[in-house]
């Protein structure tokens, strides 16, 4: 019984891992720059557009939202970038295609604060 418990606490501590590692070491809070430099094409549906969502909430990342389904101008643009799947990022002018939090960071950590403070 103890190690189905322990089993039970370390499948839990897995799952629970970014929001136990964001309150061990909160986030760098990006709400300073505007939502200019981050654009996300996705759709209601989608399950990684909805946890990409939560992930720039978490660090306060202003963006627009495009949804594909719902305006042609935005599925145009989703198409004009080689778009396949959603989440499609555009982050400081570099395209990111899927979930990848580290690439957003990086990206967004390449902008120089003295450039966000201007837009």
């Amino acid at each position: 019984m103890k190690k189905f418990l322990l089993f039970v606490a370390v499948f839990l501590l897995f799952q629970q891992w970014p929001t136990i590692k964001d309150v061990l070491y909160p986030p760098k809070d990006y709400s300073y720059l505007p939502a200019t430099y981050v654009t996300m094409y996705s759709t209601e549906w989608c399950g990684y557009c909805a946890k990409m969502r939560a992930f720039m909430a978490r660090r306060n990342i202003a963006y627009d939202d495009l949804d594909i389904e719902k305006s042609a101008q935005a599925k145009r643009s989703f198409e004009a970038l080689g778009g396949r799947g959603v989440p499609l990022l555009v982050v400081n002018k570099h395209v990111i295609r899927s979930y990848n939090p580290d690439l957003v960071l990086k990206y967004l950590d390449a902008i120089p604060a003295k450039s966000a403070d201007i837009n």
